[in-house]
């Protein structure tokens, strides 16, 4: 009898570990999304420049702000409140993209996204 009561406090700890490993993972899996409002699902309009805005062209050699080069920290400073144009090369990777779509939403700015449209877009 005194060994079966014995094995009752082990027990005890191991739900405990377990418990205690579960609500780790839990807390572990924190995700920070970025909002983004769709006003309408179909063609976009081409974006007719008069200073209003300013360009962000990223390739694989870096970036540039009205053609001249910056880096993500400048960017943070400059893009505060300002409109942008994203131009992005198709050779950026997805995580670099979504990077610097958030330096930008935290600085403020009011993104666009400029896509190239492909043969197989202009087939509806």
């Amino acid at each position: 009898m005194k060994s079966q009561t014995a094995i009752l406090p082990l027990i005890d700890l191991v739900f405990l570990a377990l418990g205690a490993v579960l609500a780790c993972m839990t807390q572990m899996d924190v995700v920070r999304a970025l909002p983004v409002e769709v006003s309408r699902v179909g063609r976009g309009q081409a974006v007719i420049r008069h200073d209003k805005f300013k360009i962000l062209t990223v390739t694989a050699d870096g970036m540039a702000l009205d053609g001249s080069p910056i880096d993500r920290e400048q960017l943070a400073n400059e893009a505060a409140g300002i409109k942008i144009v994203l131009r992005i090369s198709r050779d950026i990777p997805t995580q670099e993209t979504v990077g610097i779509l958030a330096v930008l939403a935290d600085a403020g700015a009011e993104v666009s996204i400029e896509v190239e449209q492909t043969e197989e877009s202009n087939t509806e």
